[in-house]
């Protein structure tokens, strides 16, 4: 698929969209039979697509599954999901998890069964990933699918949320490659860590990709 940057056209997300819906139809078949699934998208480094893809996943499995779907935007040192929406939000996530009220913090997008949970208002601290994971166990039921949009693998930030914790907890992980930019080593070292961590690797993303054979 193609990475995309705000603003987010109405032909920048039907092309976004159409490419998506294969990778959709993929990552279906290999999460059959599991009740209520949790997907985390994350990248070997930054900039890579990953929150345009969790974006567009998440409003093709809405259409496809024809039930509610949950976006979670795990990415709290700099989310974006909220931009692609065009949604603004601002809320205590430990004051949320404290008073049993996170179920108030997740908004409506425009699309029909798609629900998000932006980041919330919050400095990283060394619990960011315990209370992230918290935050998915709470939701996950309430969902016929929930996507997780988390941090770059390889990011330097040890109290931003860990991306291979939030796998290791999940049904499975996408990870979005940018062509042509990302050095096939940090790749194979985000799946080696990936994989040391039992993590499911479900494939790789291919961002700008363009076919040799198409030109």
């Amino acid at each position: 698929m193609q990475s995309s940057s705000a603003p987010y056209t109405k032909a920048k997300i039907a092309g976004i969209l159409a490419e998506t819906g294969r990778i959709f139809a993929s990552l279906q078949a290999t999460l059959k039979g599991i009740s209520h699934p949790v997907i985390v998208i994350s990248s070997a480094a930054a900039k890579e697509g990953k929150s345009t893809f969790t974006a567009g996943l998440g409003i093709v499995a809405a259409r496809n599954l024809k039930e509610k779907v949950l976006l979670i935007d795990c990415h709290w040192h700099a989310p974006s999901l909220h931009t692609f929406f065009e949604i603004s939000t601002n809320f205590n996530l430990e004051k949320s998890l404290l008073d049993d009220n996170l179920r108030e913090q997740v908004i409506a997008t425009p699309y029909a069964n798609l629900d998000l949970l932006p980041a919330p208002s919050y400095l990283e601290k060394p619990e960011a990933t315990k209370n992230a994971l918290a935050t998915i166990k709470k939701l996950r039921n309430d969902y016929a699918l929930t996507i997780v949009d988390s941090a770059a693998i390889l990011s330097a930030n040890r109290n931003m949320v860990d991306p291979i914790a939030l796998a290791a907890e999940a049904d499975g992980l996408a990870l979005a490659v940018l062509a042509n930019r990302t050095p096939r080593q940090m790749i194979k070292k985000a799946q080696t860590m990936l994989e040391v961590s039992g993590s499911r690797v479900l494939g790789l993303i291919i961002n700008q990709y363009c076919n040799p054979l198409a030109t």
